[in-house]
């Protein structure tokens, strides 16, 4: 059975689109309590039915405690159940930033003058990201600032009726998303016109690439893990420079944190 990440499906994929437009219906109609009264008696039933998911979630504490005993972590069904919830707020501060209930003002950036000075100078990159908190803040940048225009790659297959939800929420053109499985040369073309626009590309590069072997094996929480070598050598192939893009959510403010990790290369 292939465990790649890429061959997970969503759960009752043919009504589960609906589904989710009913839920931001309500979204829309009462606001973040009113979704999370629904939101998390659905992460109940995920959480009972998903002895795969409770697996990975008891996996995960279990790297943490053997990554580092001081944080006295002891797995168990409770802990699983809180990083279940945790994973729900995500959604909620998705769907809340496309709906446009994030502003700059409710974003702290940390490295900000130095994504500014190269938008002021039109220079366009990769902005190189993880499956971390909820980079859809980038958004609420994005519609304040003419000038910063996000490409984002995506693969679907795995989450299409979620990207599908999101992608009919977008609010702003300066937002696109971009399906993609493999980098051929029409796509590296169509990329390199976008950055050369100045234009940023969007990619997470914490997952293995589907159709590429090209990884990296790094120690992670204890164990080995394959990080994609992709992004990096795109951004090598078209002479761009690539920049580290996180958001994360503490004490209820938003922090979006910009770093430099290579510059264009000539």
């Amino acid at each position: 059975m292939s465990t790649h990440w890429s061959d997970a499906r969503e759960r009752g994929a043919g009504i589960a689109y609906w589904g989710m437009k009913a839920m931001l219906a309500m979204y829309q109609l009462g606001g973040r309590p009113l979704f999370a009264l629904i939101l998390y008696p659905v992460m109940a039933w995920f959480f009972v039915s998903s002895r795969t998911a409770r697996q990975a979630s008891r996996d995960y504490f279990q790297h943490l405690v053997q990554t580092d005993p001081s944080l006295h972590i002891q797995p168990s069904l409770r802990l699983s159940w809180r990083h279940f919830l945790s994973f729900a707020d995500v959604i909620l501060d998705k769907l809340t930033a496309w709906s446009g209930g994030v502003t700059p003002q409710s974003v702290n950036c940390i490295g900000h003058q130095m994504m500014l000075a190269r938008l002021a100078q039109q220079q366009g990159g990769i902005l190189l990201t993880a499956h971390l908190g909820n980079l859809e803040a980038m958004q609420a940048l994005s519609e304040h600032n003419g000038a910063l225009v996000l490409n984002i790659l995506v693969y679907t297959r795995h989450a299409e009726q979620f990207n599908r939800l999101l992608a009919s929420r977008q609010l702003s053109s300066k937002v696109r998303l971009i399906q993609v499985e493999s980098i051929n040369p029409a796509l590296a073309v169509d990329l390199s016109q976008r950055i050369a626009a100045g234009e940023w590309l969007v990619i997470a590069a914490d997952r293995v690439p589907v159709a590429s072997e090209r990884t990296l094996e790094v120690e992670f929480l204890g164990a080995s893990a394959a990080l994609p070598l992709g992004p990096h050598l795109l951004a090598l192939l078209l002479g761009c420079p690539l920049v580290l893009a996180i958001c994360v959510k503490q004490q209820g403010q938003y922090n979006m944190y910009f770093e430099t990790l290579s510059e264009k290369l000539s």
